[in-house]
């Protein structure tokens, strides 16, 4: 699978995010975020974390996750994948993140900083076991919620109960 067909996957997923430009607090209680700091798109740590990721965008979806790609000038927006300047700056400011290297920092629901790995490789299964130990997903697990697989269990073992999309 090529970078490019990465990218558009990624900004399919990731448009809502881009086109409102909101910032970490529209995202409280909804969302948890993956923020990628990466110099350039084309930076060779950016593109091998995004591929992973792309691989697990099914896991990542049932966890409500949203990706954030941002450059220190913002100056790849018109791909729709990476934020604007401003945006991006709030970004840089808020997070303390040194513009040119590949940092990827785990929020969660409550907006606050739960993993952040530089200059590095993080398997997606660190990211997907550390939000399913988060009290917000268990509640979730336990739900029904977001978690297809616990939905199918359920409405077998109850003669097809409400399903929660």
């Amino acid at each position: 699978m090529s970078m490019k067909t990465i990218y558009i996957a990624l900004a399919l997923m990731m448009f809502p995010l881009v086109s409102s430009g909101q910032f970490l607090n529209d995202y409280q209680w909804k969302s948890r975020l993956v923020l990628l700091f990466t110099p350039e798109p084309t930076d060779p740590l950016y593109e091998r974390q995004m591929a992973l990721l792309y691989r697990q965008q099914e896991a990542f979806e049932e966890r409500n996750v949203v990706f954030i790609s941002i450059t220190p000038e913002g100056k790849h927006e018109n791909s729709g994948v990476f934020l604007d300047e401003a945006m991006s700056r709030k970004y840089y400011d808020h997070f303390g993140v040194y513009q040119y290297q590949f940092e990827m920092i785990l929020v969660g629901l409550d907006s606050h900083e739960k993993f952040r790995a530089k200059n590095t490789i993080t398997p997606p299964s660190i990211l997907l076991n550390l939000i399913d130990e988060m009290p917000m997903r268990r509640l979730e697990i336990r739900r029904g919620l977001s978690n297809k697989s616990q939905i199918a269990n359920d409405d077998k073992g109850k003669g097809g109960g409400r399903r929660q999309y």
